[in-house]
C-alpha cells in the first residue's frame, strides 16, 4: 500500500511511459505484485491482507500469496527455498538450467498467465511444489511482459 501512497497517479504515469517508450521494469516480489493488474495477498487474513487493482497493470491479471505459508512481516520464520522450473523455450537455444532454487516470502504466483499469451505476456519459470494459493492455469512465478517497445520482468520469489 505504501507503493500506492507514493506512486498513484503522476508517478505511475512516468513508470509507465518510461516502459512503454523502450524502458524496463524489474519487479521482485513486492514489486511484481505492483506490476500486476490486480494484487491479493493473504485475503482473509485481516493482519496482512492487502486486495485490490494496481495501476501500473504490466500483468494484465492478478498476482496472487502468498504463495506458500507463514510470511510473517519484518522475519525470516515464513522464509523458503523453492525451486523453480525453467520455462526452456522461453530463452531460446544455449545452456538454460531446467531448474534452480530461489528465497521465496511472501511471494506470489501470476494468475491464469496462458490466457494473456497474446497480449505480450511470456512465461519463464514456475514454482515446481503445490502452491498454497490458487494459480488457475499454470503457477507462474516469473513473466515477462511486452509493454509498448519496452518490458517487464517480473517475480514472485527473490532470484536476486
Amino acid at each position: 500500500m505504501g507503493y500506492c501512497r507514493s506512486l498513484n497517479g503522476e508517478g505511475n504515469r512516468r513508470i509507465e511511459q518510461y516502459v512503454r517508450r523502450g524502458g524496463a521494469y524489474l519487479g521482485l516480489c513486492a514489486g511484481g505484485y505492483y506490476g500486476a493488474s490486480r494484487c491479493e495477498f493473504e485475503i482473509g487474513n485481516r493482519q496482512l491482507e492487502v486486495v485490490g487493482p494496481r495501476e501500473l497493470a504490466f500483468f494484465p491479471g492478478t498476482c496472487r500469496g502468498c504463495a506458500f505459508k507463514g510470511f510473517v512481516y519484518h522475519s525470516e520464520a515464513g522464509a523458503k527455498a523453492v525451486e523453480l522450473r525453467v520455462v526452456k523455450e522461453a530463452f531460446g537455444t544455449g545452456l538454460v538450467p531446467q531448474a534452480f532454487h530461489s528465497y521465496c516470502n511472501g511471494g506470489g504466483v501470476f494468475v491464469d498467465t496462458g490466457k494473456f499469451a497474446d497480449r505480450g505476456v511470456e512465461v519463464l519459470a514456475t514454482y515446481a511444489a503445490e502452491l498454497d494459493v490458487e494459480a488457475g492455469e499454470g503457477p507462474a512465478a516469473v513473466v515477462y511482459c511486452k509493454v509498448g517497445e519496452g518490458g517487464a520482468l517480473l517475480t514472485g520469489p527473490h532470484p536476486e
